[in-house]
């Protein structure tokens, strides 16, 4: 399928990122950028964006007619369209926490299979989603561990070691802006419920670090990720990562890397 039209959710860093790589791809154009009212107005931060494109009404953006839409928001932004965006067009979702709440992952399930659309899962600050997709049927166990500050994760200041243990999905409800790799490993491999998360703060830190151990039928991974931090909850590989995903998902000749 070639895309034409692209949407655009969210306009931080990522939602720049995707719309400078849409740009330079010069196989599709970005028809919407939707951004949040506060935003629009403020103008901070979208310089590099054309104002003809901004939208700030969130209805008014899904009326777009586009043939692929990346959010890059909030997981409620992406719990709230994602069905309403899946029935005329593909979607990436980078805020895939929201898979974790099971309304949702079944209305995304049930609008892909109904409408012939696909949900794209980016891999964001992380790497290894296509071996556990690969892997999952003869994987046992999978543990991620992620260590920020007690700021980066939404915590008061001097809060510090493990503040959680227990499953994927429970992480993605305790932290929703911050797990979103949990959530991935967890679709790409053995479910919210298997994958285990673990959730560290460390004081003054500025690195966002991520652990995947993996183990299965006569096979151990066990790697780690570090970006530092660009303030909020995005590291500085993420923009670079969203930008190479949505690259291979426009590309339509050529090697692609799979």
């Amino acid at each position: 399928m070639k895309y034409r039209k692209i949407g655009i959710i969210g306009a931080g860093s990522i939602g720049i990122s995707v719309y400078s790589e849409v740009a330079r791809s010069q196989v599709a154009e970005v028809a919407c950028v939707l951004v949040s009212g506060a935003k629009a107005a403020s103008e901070r931060d979208l310089d590099d964006l054309d104002p003809a494109l901004l939208i700030s009404d969130l209805d008014e953006a899904i009326a777009q007619p586009v043939d692929l839409v990346v959010e890059a928001a909030h997981a409620d932004v992406l719990a709230a369209v994602a069905p309403r965006v899946l029935a005329s067009s593909d979607l990436c979702g980078f805020s895939c926490s929201a898979l974790a709440r099971p309304e949702v992952e079944r209305a995304v399930e049930e609008s892909c299979r109904a409408n012939g659309t696909r949900f794209f899962l980016p891999h964001g600050a992380i790497l290894g989603l296509d071996g556990l997709v690969d892997g999952r049927d003869c994987i046992e166990d999978v543990t991620i561990t992620t260590t920020k500050s007690a700021a980066g994760l939404g915590l008061e200041n001097g809060v510090s070691g493990v503040v959680f243990e227990g499953s994927a999905r429970e992480a993605c409800r305790r932290f929703p802006r911050n797990v979103n790799v949990h959530a991935a490993i967890a679709i790409a491999g053995i479910g919210f419920d298997r994958t285990k998360s673990i959730v560290v703060a460390k004081p003054e830190t500025d690195e966002m670090r991520h652990r995947i151990q993996v183990s299965g039928q006569g096979f151990a991974w066990d790697f780690s990720v570090a970006s530092h931090s660009l303030g909020g909850v995005t590291g500085a590989y993420t923009p670079k990562s969203a930008a190479g995903s949505v690259r291979r998902i426009l590309a339509s000749s050529g090697i692609v890397n799979s």
